[in-house]
């Protein structure tokens, strides 16, 4: 489902497109991956032009749409986010070989969630052809980028 509350496929996002699972309750890895993405977007000029980023949250019981929407605006405008309703998410987390655990807290009253951290990117036919680390700063998820769609 997407921030907006409608219901959506992978046909729905057509074009190129640069995914990333985490979780807006993420304290680090996810918003600095997120940061990424935009800094990328923007130094790939026109191709970044192209290419839509995605945020799929691996914790859709506190990531409601609403959640998302304004989460994922604050690092891109285009930044579409996507929560999977809860009995898919094992499959789909399956399908794009990511993994994911809900991590209970010491203080016993709030939960982390241990996940995948890598960058996706996607050609227009829906295949992965990049997987990148989440520790590249945008300037050099762009050069990666432009290096995997050359290889095509």
């Amino acid at each position: 489902m997407r921030q907006d509350g409608r219901e959506i496929a992978s046909a729905d996002v057509p074009g190129w497109r640069l995914v990333y699972f985490g979780y807006t309750h993420c304290p680090d890895i996810c918003p600095i991956s997120l940061q990424s993405m935009a800094q990328a977007l923007d130094a790939l000029g026109s191709i970044g032009e192209r290419m839509t980023p995605v945020f799929v949250t691996v914790d859709p019981q506190r990531d409601t749409p609403d959640v998302l929407a304004e989460y994922v605006s604050s690092f891109h405008p285009r930044m579409i986010g996507l929560t999977p309703h809860p009995e898919q998410l094992p499959a789909l987390a399956k399908a794009w070989r990511v993994k994911y655990a809900r991590v209970e807290l010491k203080d016993g009253n709030s939960y982390a969630v241990d996940h995948t951290a890598a960058i996706f990117l996607v050609d227009p036919a829906g295949t992965v052809i990049g997987r990148y680390p989440h520790d590249l700063d945008g300037s050099g998820l762009a050069e990666r980028i432009r290096a995997s769609m050359l290889a095509r």
